[in-house]
């Protein structure tokens, strides 16, 4: 009888961000994978995206819904119950919000532990009053997942950083690297003349650190910067900063973006800008590649380990390094060319084919 494996979509696709392509690039490569076939596979997902996911991924899975939603009570105290009914062999989480109280056995990915290191009211938009009670049920969450668990992380960087903070068998915690979306892999390699704006894209959160980006501006006023982001959290914030540096003409904030329309406004960019002092993975940087974008990277975190020598570096904490190889990139256009070259290598080196494999690796060692 084939192992039964159950995969918790709720997070599926763009609308759920970082989580949401990892989940649905990751079950599209599982499909394909020629081991595929040994498990039987469920899916639990929300109802409203239900048939979305069914056109993407077809009938080679059972689909389960639930309205039980994530980050709630009902997840922690209702949604074992559902999951018991399965009576899965394997169950894996596509974020760290297993349920405590579902003790079967599980696979988690946590793609980072930022709030580990960015914490306190300056982090939030909620009131201190039911931020700190949410946050120690955070870290509550988190140490039990990863003690009771086998962990997937998608950077060496989280690996060993859960390695040595919570004491972890290293044998308990893989690393799986993600790609970029498979859209990304049909870009033409023309390379435009680029014109004189930055790109930043990602959330707002303190920790993306978009102010060093705002203070290089100040000291180069005929630079623009176009801000993508799906989310408006923390964007009065910023507002305000760009207020206060007199650089609200330099900066254009263009909200939600499909895939379909980053080409241009990434192939016509200067460069993409990454300042963030933490990451998880960092796709950001390597879809800028992949539209022949070049990349101005944080040295921070993850970033060396994923970007390699494919981009220009500078301490998240210095404009003054920012300012230096934005002008180094504006002066030389031999060196645009060859971080686009560099970066489309860098590319090349992900692949969620590979990601599937290493997964399903891990399920097979569990189901044992």
């Amino acid at each position: 009888m084939k192992p039964k494996i159950l995969f918790d979509a709720r997070l599926y696709g763009t609308k759920h961000t970082g989580i949401g392509r990892y989940t649905k690039n990751l079950l599209l490569a599982l499909k394909k994978n020629k081991d595929f076939k040994n498990y039987h596979w469920s899916l639990l997902v929300y109802p409203d995206l239900l048939a979305q996911i069914k056109k993407d991924l077809g009938n080679s899975f059972s689909y389960f819904t639930t309205t039980i939603k994530h980050y709630s009570v009902s997840e922690q105290i209702l949604l074992p119950f559902y999951l018991y009914r399965f009576r899965s062999d394997l169950v894996h989480f596509s974020h760290f919000n297993k349920p405590l109280f579902y003790f079967g056995k599980s696979v988690v990915t946590i793609h980072d532990l930022i709030k580990h290191f960015s914490r306190g009211p300056s982090t939030t938009t909620r009131h201190p009053i039911l931020y700190w009670p949410k946050y120690l049920a955070y870290l509550i969450q988190t140490f039990f997942t990863i003690k009771l668990n086998h962990i997937i992380v998608p950077s060496n960087f989280w690996r060993d950083y859960i390695i040595s903070h919570f004491h972890l068998n290293p044998k308990k915690i893989t690393t799986t690297y993600e790609a970029t979306d498979p859209f990304f892999s049909n870009i033409s390699s023309t390379i435009q003349t680029p014109q004189n704006y930055l790109i930043f894209t990602g959330n707002l959160y303190p920790h993306k650190n978009l102010n060093v980006i705002f203070q290089a501006l100040k000291e180069i006023p005929d630079l623009k910067l176009k801000i993508i982001s799906s989310r408006d959290l923390f964007k009065d914030q910023l507002t305000k900063e760009i207020s206060k540096l007199k650089i609200k003409n330099q900066v254009e904030f263009l909200g939600y973006l499909p895939d379909s329309e980053f080409k241009d406004i990434y192939a016509k960019a200067l460069a993409l800008v990454h300042p963030s002092f933490l990451e998880g993975f960092s796709l950001t940087g390597l879809e800028a590649m992949a539209l022949n974008c070049p990349v101005i990277s944080s040295n921070s975190s993850c970033l060396p380990e994923i970007y390699q020598n494919s981009v220009l570096y500078f301490d998240p904490h210095q404009p003054k390094q920012l300012i230096k190889q934005i002008k180094l990139l504006q002066n030389n256009p031999k060196l645009r060319q060859s971080l686009i070259n560099r970066g489309h290598l860098q590319v090349k080196k992900y692949s969620w084919e590979n990601t599937a494999q290493l997964t399903l690796n891990v399920y097979h060692s569990l189901l044992k």
